[in-house]
């Protein structure tokens, strides 16, 4: 699975910012890494309080359990 990780800040206080890994269903690196930015613009869209400092695509693994 491949995770979407936009890094989002307060418009109102920029220096406040968090990750938001919102739920995209993508499941290729390339396919997020051209659908990233339409995915962060429906967030930003609907979360009208922040503004985008970055984004990038992340490989989700499942953690596994130590033997």
């Amino acid at each position: 699975m491949i995770e979407l990780v936009m890094v989002v800040c307060l418009a109102a206080v920029p220096t406040e910012c968090r990750e938001e890994r919102p739920l995209t269903g993508i499941n290729s690196v390339m396919a997020c890494a051209t659908q990233g930015q339409m995915v962060a613009a429906r967030w930003l869209s609907q979360h009208p309080a922040f503004t985008l400092s970055r984004w990038r695509c992340e490989v989700n693994l499942p953690r596994q359990e130590k033997i």
